[in-house]
C-alpha cells in the first residue's frame, strides 16, 4: 500500500507541474476501488485525475466536483481548501460565501495555513459569515506563524484598526481554533 501511496503523491506533483505521468495497470481500477470503499485521499486523487485529465480518464467537472465534495466532507483538508476556494470563486459551482467559509474553516481547524489565511479575509469583510475581528486576527496570526505571504500584513493592518483587542484574548482565540474539531467530524 505505500507504494499506491507514492504513486498518488508523485502523480499530485506532476499534475502541479503540468508533466504527463503513466501509472501501471490497475492503478484507476485501484483509485476507484478506494474511493468507492470511502478513502477520503483516493477520493481526491480520482477528483483531480477527472479535473485534469489523464490515465485513462476524460475531463469530467461534474465527476471531479463529485469526488472532491466526498473528500471535503471527510475533512480532508485539502479537499476542503480546495472547495472553499471553488465556491469562493464560483470556480465549477455556484458562488457560495457560506460554504466557502465551511470549507475553509474545516480546513483551518487542520492548521492548514492557506485556510486560515482565506477565511480570516472573509470574516474580516463578514463575507459569508458575521464580520468577526477577533477570529479574523487569530486566523491571519495562525498563517503567519507558517509564513504565509500576505498572513502578517492582513493581521497588522486589521490589529491597527482593533486596538482594544488584547494580545491574550487574542491567543485563547488561537488555541480554541485549533482545539474545534473540523465540522464534519
Amino acid at each position: 500500500m505505500e507504494c499506491f501511496w507514492q504513486k498518488i503523491s508523485f502523480l499530485f506533483f506532476f499534475y502541479l507541474i503540468g508533466v504527463p505521468f503513466s501509472c501501471s495497470a490497475g492503478y484507476l481500477e485501484d483509485i476507484q476501488e478506494l474511493a468507492l470503499g470511502g478513502d477520503p485521499e483516493a477520493q481526491l486523487t480520482l477528483a483531480l485525475l477527472y479535473e485534469y485529465g489523464g490515465e485513462g480518464v476524460d475531463r469530467d467537472t461534474d465527476m471531479s466536483f463529485f469526488w472532491l465534495e466526498k473528500a471535503g466532507m471527510s475533512c480532508l483538508p485539502c479537499a476542503c481548501l480546495y472547495l472553499g476556494i471553488k465556491y469562493e470563486n464560483g470556480s465549477g459551482v455556484s458562488r457560495d460565501l457560506s460554504k466557502a467559509v465551511m470549507f475553509y474553516r474545516c480546513a483551518a481547524r487542520q492548521d492548514w495555513p492557506a485556510a486560515q489565511f482565506f477565511l480570516g479575509r472573509l470574516l474580516a469583510a463578514g463575507k459569508g459569515a458575521k464580520q468577526d475581528s477577533l477570529q479574523a486576527l487569530a486566523l491571519f496570526s495562525l498563517a503567519a506563524e507558517h509564513a504565509y505571504p500576505g498572513a502578517e500584513e492582513a493581521y497588522s493592518e486589521l490589529f491597527a484598526k482593533n486596538h482594544g483587542i488584547s494580545l491574550r484574548i487574542l491567543q485563547d482565540k488561537q488555541v480554541q481554533l485549533l482545539e474545534e474539531r473540523p465540522f464534519c467530524n
